[in-house]
C-alpha cells in the first residue's frame, strides 16, 4: 500500500495562491471538500493516491513535487501467525 504525506504545507498553499485561487476555490475546482483539503494541508489526514493526483494535477505539478510517497507493508491479520502445532 502506498502512503502519501504532504511535504511542505506552505509550498502547497503558496502554489494555490500563485494560481490565483483560495484554498476553498481550489478545492471546488478539483472536486474536494474544503474541510478535507484543509485537513491534508494541516497534516491531519493523508490523501489517497487518487486525491494526491487530483491536487497535483490541479496545479500542473507531479505528485512528488508536493507529497512524500512511501510503501507501507500491510501486516497480516493476527490469526495468520498462529501455528496450531505450537498450541
Amino acid at each position: 500500500m502506498l502512503k502519501f504525506v504532504l511535504k511542505n504545507p506552505t509550498e502547497l498553499k503558496m502554489t494555490i495562491a500563485l494560481n490565483g485561487l483560495s484554498i476553498r476555490g481550489f478545492s471546488k475546482e478539483i472536486g474536494l471538500s474544503h474541510s478535507f483539503l484543509s485537513q491534508v494541508i494541516n497534516g491531519k489526514r493523508n490523501p489517497s493516491a487518487a486525491t494526491a493526483k487530483r491536487i497535483s494535477t490541479g496545479l500542473q505539478k507531479n505528485i512528488g513535487d508536493f507529497f512524500l510517497v512511501s510503501l507501507v507493508d500491510e501486516l497480516p491479520s493476527r490469526g495468520m501467525w498462529n501455528d496450531s502445532s505450537e498450541n
